[in-house]
């Protein structure tokens, strides 16, 4: 199975959850009560099959996904490799070109 954890706010700045989403069918298929390592960890044991697992950059969910499924593969969803992408552009732009006013 291919799924995606990501957290989301019950209440914004109070409490957060984690959504799991099974990306072959494009069906959620459970709802975390908290975004702690320990809660996906134990929820990746008990439902093994996970091949794959795509997350944003989370060390919880890194460490999650190492415990619970360990042959899982780890990448990280489109979201977040797009905006590594534009932050390592940004900084190799930022050395090469010169900025404003520095002409």
């Amino acid at each position: 199975m291919l799924f995606h954890g990501v957290d989301f706010a019950f209440r914004r700045g109070r409490s957060y959850g984690t959504i799991l989403v099974d990306l072959e069918r494009r069906r959620p298929i459970d709802l975390l009560p908290d975004r702690e390592s320990e809660t996906l960890a134990k929820w990746l044991k008990a439902h093994p099959g996970i091949e794959i697992g795509t997350r944003d950059r989370s060390r919880a969910y890194a460490e999650a996904i190492a415990d619970g499924a360990p042959d899982a593969v780890q990448i990280a969803d489109r979201w977040h490799i797009l905006k590594n992408l534009y932050e390592a552009l940004e900084r190799l732009l930022a050395k090469h070109l010169p900025q404003s006013g520095d002409e």
